[in-house]
């Protein structure tokens, strides 16, 4: 059997070559996956914001002071998901939106 456009046959180191190739792509896509399942998702509710927590949060500037000074350094963020509490790492940095998250965060309505 000829490649597409070429006249090479196709032997079965190409294709262990491939899989290779394609289970690579798929463990990357799973890292990915794992790290974004582990991020801020939606509704969570932050008590705590790398040294801003519920008891010394008086606005969203608290939030992104702590951000401005931790750009390109992980931050430990604790968030109620589910009425459990999840610790979570995020680093600040730039991207091609607005932010340095590529999140947004509201204060919560009580």
């Amino acid at each position: 059997m000829a490649q597409p456009g070429g006249s090479r046959p196709i032997t079965i180191s190409d294709v262990q070559q491939l899989v290779r190739r394609k289970d690579e792509v798929e463990a990357q896509i799973k890292a990915y996956y794992e790290l974004l399942e582990g991020g801020l998702q939606v509704d969570d509710e932050i008590v705590e914001f790398g040294s801003v927590n519920v008891n010394n949060f008086q606005n969203l500037q608290n939030i992104a002071t702590v951000v401005q000074h931790s750009e390109g350094r992980p931050l430990s963020v604790t968030v109620l998901r589910g009425g459990k509490k999840v610790h979570v790492g995020l680093t600040p940095k730039r991207w091609a939106g607005k932010g340095l998250l590529g999140c947004n965060i509201i204060p919560l309505q009580r």
